[in-house]
């Protein structure tokens, strides 16, 4: 139930240079809920990413002082409608739905010592990429939070991959920096963080002034383009899967059903501008929307594949641990059908 409603005034800074704007008097819906005592004792004092509190699910959007409003802790959630909301106890279930309690979903982290093949380009004077391989195919990979460069990178395989699919399927393969450098705070996770980053009006930009360009400069001949991304990586994939120029995407462990609310977009309205065929791979535990049966197959019909990993965890392909016998089955079964799914469509 909705005890009490304020007024506040938003303000939010556009990263690289964009206009400061204000969202003016935004309400903040303060909804009671209530935690069982097992709950309250198992769960950690950081937010859930993704919860589900009576029946609605909220996304995790800010951390700030909420005591003015009573609420039980720092964490602001978003809606699907982008009303943003705090809690106070009351009589409501709530549910984390992260892949491990509390947090963004929990991310394995590997100290990767590969020697990657390909190299690190400038894709303009602030911009930068992977770049590996030479078909005349590309493959442009868009990676999880852990980004492409600084000191988060070195924890995930992104450039083993990179490196896999350009040899085994004769691919160019680039990885840009959609982040543009501004990375994910070393051990922490900053939810602000990611609202900046998830700027569908950058990433486009930066794809048809940067990246295209680029790719246009490299490669002779007509672009064939698939799209390949982890975590927050399937953001851009399915974002961009609107052009015509994109033949495929490929989402592993996806996020983007987290990320479109929390930017104040909504999920049905992206999946279905969404053309180029999709394979969703998913670790156990997931919302139904990324799943067979769920909103992405209602919308995009036999555009869409799905494969699930239920005895994975959240970001296995590029951070697990390749010493069990189960995760390393996984990521060859992944790899696997990675390779399939651009041969069949690039």
């Amino acid at each position: 139930a909705v005890v009490s409603t304020q007024s506040k005034q938003w303000y939010q800074r556009r990263v690289h240079g964009e206009t400061d704007f204000i969202t003016n008097i935004l309400m903040l819906h303060i909804i009671s809920i209530s935690l069982l005592s097992s709950l309250v004792a198992s769960q950690p004092t950081q937010c859930c990413y993704s919860k589900m509190v009576g029946e609605v699910n909220y996304t995790l959007v800010d951390n700030m002082d909420t005591s003015e409003w009573g609420c039980k802790d720092n964490c602001v959630y978003a809606t699907k409608d982008g009303r943003k909301v705090c809690f106070k106890s009351g009589e409501l279930a709530v549910t984390c739905q992260d892949s491990s309690s509390g947090g963004w979903p929990q991310e394995p982290q590997v100290e990767s010592n590969y020697t990657a093949r390909g190299e690190m380009v400038d894709l303009d004077t602030n911009m930068k990429g992977y770049l590996v391989g030479s078909g005349q195919k590309v493959v442009i990979w868009s990676t999880d939070i852990f980004g492409i460069t600084g000191e988060n990178s070195k924890r995930r395989r992104t450039k083993e991959w990179a490196d896999f699919l350009a040899e085994e399927g004769d691919y160019t393969v680039l990885v840009p920096d959609w982040f543009r450098g501004n990375n994910m705070p070393v051990g922490s996770f900053d939810p602000t963080w990611v609202t900046q980053v998830t700027n569908w009006t950058r990433i486009e930009s930066d794809w048809k002034n940067v990246v295209l360009p680029y790719l246009e400069t490299k490669m002779t001949g007509p672009l064939s383009i698939g799209l390949i991304g982890t975590c927050w990586g399937s953001y851009p994939v399915v974002l961009l899967s609107r052009f015509n120029n994109i033949k495929c995407g490929i989402s592993m462990h996806p996020s983007h059903d987290k990320l479109i609310p929390t930017v104040g977009q909504n999920e049905t309205e992206v999946l279905s501008q969404v053309v180029a065929p999709q394979l969703f791979m998913t670790e156990g535990g997931v919302a139904d929307s990324v799943k067979a049966g769920g909103i992405a197959d209602e919308i995009l019909g036999d555009k869409i594949t799905f494969e699930e990993f239920n005895d994975m965890a959240h970001g296995w392909t590029v951070g697990g641990d390749l010493s069990d016998p189960d995760v390393a089955r996984d990521v060859e079964k992944a790899k696997k059908l990675a390779l399939e799914f651009f041969a069949k469509y690039l």
